[in-house]
């Protein structure tokens, strides 16, 4: 395996109160990144273009900025990124978040004792606004080798505690532009149908959990109609996963989107469908019954506030 050169894309919008954070955590990595590319996807709220300039001024020739004329949304944002890379392995940054001084230097000698391995990911932690932490996302270590099927069952989140060989996203065609919302999941999950990933339990990085967060404003009925194009292409990648594996995935995809179902017609005050998306689980199987007793409990609990205010 060469010597990795590792590209960070950096993606920006109106979020100047951290991206001076995010920007500095990774100048100073332990391993000095090849370049630092940090797209904004057209921030007009803050003073976000200037603080990319100011750094695009300070390291000529190492940070570089790319600025939209309007805004084209997360995917697109991360493409025209990925489109000037010149290093041989990427990793991306939310610009609310921060890597650890070592990510870097883990992540890639992670690589370079793994050859089998195109991609490697990290445990991380999470911090509030104020940067304080939380706990450790995960307490028991996840798997390397293939992934693949683990990541179809639904494990995302993978794309911000990743590194990838550039060779690799490019053949997984880079974010996929159809997915605004899950862009990262699909990319992550057609890496994992491509190579073998290695699995650190350090968390290596930040993920930022806020109110202005983009997974918070997502309304229940379009993540209904996301989660139904994730299922549509977790099942057309699958087509070489087991039986019983697949029949997995999909219990787990529909487990997610039953509950999403009910609760946005409870959301709409709509008591009957929301009835009819409960009956259709208890048709479906009795695998669902905790899931589904749960939301029996939200509905009747739901219907009494309604008769008694």
């Amino acid at each position: 395996m060469s010597q990795p050169r590792v590209s960070v894309i950096i993606t920006s919008y109106n979020q100047e109160r951290y991206l001076k954070e995010a920007i500095e955590s990774v100048i100073g990595q332990s391993l000095k990144p090849h370049e630092i590319i940090i797209a904004d996807d057209h921030s007009t709220a803050d003073r976000s273009v200037d603080a990319i300039k100011t750094y695009a001024d300070r390291y000529p020739g190492w940070i570089h900025g790319i600025f939209q004329k309007e805004n084209v949304g997360i995917p697109r944002n991360r493409n025209s990124a990925l489109r000037e890379v010149t290093g041989n392995h990427v990793a991306v940054l939310d610009g609310d978040d921060r890597f650890l001084p070592n990510y870097l230097a883990t992540l890639t000698t992670a690589l370079m004792e793994h050859p089998e391995a195109g991609c490697a990911y990290s445990n991380r932690y999470q911090i509030n606004t104020q940067g304080e932490r939380g706990p450790i996302r995960n307490t028991v270590p996840e798997p390397s080798g293939d992934v693949f099927a683990y990541f179809a069952a639904g494990r995302m989140g993978i794309l911000r505690s990743m590194l990838a060989r550039y060779d690799l996203v490019k053949a997984a065609g880079l974010f996929d532009e159809n997915f605004l919302h899950h862009d990262g999941f699909i990319l992550s999950l057609r890496l994992a149908k491509l190579t073998k990933f290695v699995y650190l339990p350090e968390p290596l990085m930040e993920k930022r959990v806020h109110l202005g967060g983009f997974s918070k404003t997502i309304s229940r009925q379009e993540r209904i109609r996301c989660f139904e194009d994730v299922l549509s292409e977790v099942v057309r990648l699958s087509s070489n996963v087991p039986h019983f594996e697949m029949r997995r995935i999909e219990e787990i995809w529909f487990r997610r989107l039953l509950e999403l179902q009910v609760l946005a017609a409870m959301e709409d005050g709509k008591k009957l469908k929301a009835l009819l998306h409960v009956t259709r689980g208890f048709v479906r199987g009795p695998r669902h019954i905790r899931t589904l007793w749960s939301l029996v409990r939200q509905l009747f609990a739901w219907q009494r506030a309604i008769i008694f205010p």
